[in-house]
């Protein structure tokens, strides 16, 4: 073989080109984010023995799972303007559902607005922001028609269909009264593809379509809407919990164990009016949605490893908070327990050492904006309150004994470390 000689300038240029293709391989180039609305821990991954998702347990065998992640507020929109900008629900000052994060934060960025800024597309399917906020998208999924609006051009282009879910047929019914008319279920046996998370999947599968045949990276969105209510999922889930099978909370289930003004006095009212097949049935229907939203899941990520999309590519589950089934009597969100504030997260990387382990170390919502921006390697941004978990994917046996999450809710406070849990009412 011959000796090539290189002078300083194609020497210089080598060891550029040398490292940028070590940068490129070392870095995962694209991010998947799934958000499940109102999951709690009702998983196997996390020790449930009954609920049914095996695409969310194979995707777990890739992952490493937080057993111990906290939302920050456990309510749809302050929680996820929380950990979509990385900072406290009272630092951006988004404590009510009502409340957009423009209103009080007008100049924060957010997770995929700061993928944006540095070359990323950033995508919209579903819900992502409870209330939206076109300045984080490149594209935004219109679900009403399967295609894309571009994000800025008002909130017209983001309408999910809730009602045309009403279009479906089967049976179900309003479990309890009127004053809670969201509290109820259907068990779908025609018009399936009206249900939410069908379009939702749809939208996302497109959009892979779409991003794996250019060449910058994406950070793609995937917002399903089950389990939250109302309780529509197609009957083949209900099917697979059969009343008799199923056993209600043996909590005390007396609301006095907390002051009355932790729950919602209407809900409360209208659940103490549930007999045990009321009860029932709304577990049956909670898991169903459940086992929906995994199925949904699956074909996205299907579609996603078809297309090549997984090759480089971190992938995220997680929810925006926890619920309560029954557990105090309360079948809700938005109190300072342990169900509606823990929140499955899940994080698989591009060739992970640690896949399929479980990491018990407290950690919050709140770290998942700087934990992807350092796996991807985007710049340290300083305006972020959370921390990176990327040690923790490291070495997820290893101990955080000091770790604490931090949450609030309706001008209550709590904080959580690895054995208790202290609520100021």
């Amino acid at each position: 073989m011959g000796i090539i000689e290189l002078n300083a300038t194609s020497a210089l240029l080598l060891v550029v080109l040398c490292i940028s293709a070590a940068d490129s391989t070392d870095k995962p180039k694209n991010v998947i984010l799934f958000v499940s609305d109102d999951l709690n821990v009702d998983l196997a991954c996390y020790g449930h023995p009954r609920v049914q998702t095996p695409n969310i347990d194979r995707l777990r065998m890739k992952s490493v799972v937080f057993d111990r992640a906290y939302c920050q507020y456990p309510l749809c929109n302050p929680s996820r303007n929380s950990f979509l900008t990385g900072r406290y629900p009272e630092s951006i000052g988004c404590l009510k559902n009502t409340v957009h994060l423009r209103d009080n934060a007008p100049d924060a960025a957010t997770l995929p607005q700061y993928f944006k800024r540095h070359g990323y597309t950033s995508i919209s399917c579903g819900k992502i922001f409870h209330l939206e906020d076109p300045h984080s998208w490149s594209q935004i999924a219109d679900l009403r028609t399967g295609g894309v609006k571009l994000a800025g051009h008002g909130p017209e282009f983001y309408q999910l269909p809730f009602g045309d879910e009403n279009k479906t047929i089967g049976e179900g019914r309003l479990i309890v009264d009127k004053t809670v008319p969201w509290f109820r279920w259907r068990a779908v046996t025609d018009n399936e593809e009206m249900l939410i998370d069908n379009r939702i999947a749809d939208a996302a599968i497109n959009r892979l379509d779409e991003v794996t045949k250019q060449n910058d990276p994406f950070f793609l969105a995937v917002g399903f809407s089950r389990p939250h209510d109302p309780y529509f999922a197609p009957k083949r889930f209900f099917d697979l919990y059969a009343l008799p099978s199923l056993k209600l909370p043996t909590h005390p289930e007396d609301a006095t164990a907390a002051p009355a003004y932790a729950f919602d006095k209407t809900f409360m009212a209208a659940f103490k009016k549930m007999n045990k097949r009321d009860k029932l049935e709304a577990m049956r229907a909670w898991y169903a949605g459940i086992s929906f939203m995994d199925e949904q899941l699956g074909r996205v990520l299907k579609h996603a490893e078809q297309v090549g999309a997984l090759d480089n590519t971190v992938v995220v589950f997680m929810s925006d908070h926890g619920y309560l089934v029954g557990e105090k009597g309360y079948w809700n969100k938005g109190v300072l327990y342990e169900r509606s504030c823990r929140s499955p997260l899940m994080i698989s990387t591009p060739g992970m050492k640690k896949a399929g382990q479980t990491a018990e170390s407290i950690v919050e919502l709140v770290d998942l904006f700087p934990t992807l921006i350092d796996i991807c390697g985007l710049p340290k941004f300083d305006e972020l309150e959370g921390q990176s978990l990327v040690p923790i994917l490291d070495q997820p046996a290893q101990s955080q004994p000091n770790a604490i999450a931090y949450s609030v809710c309706n001008q209550q406070k709590s904080v959580r470390n690895s054995r208790y849990r202290l609520i100021q009412w």
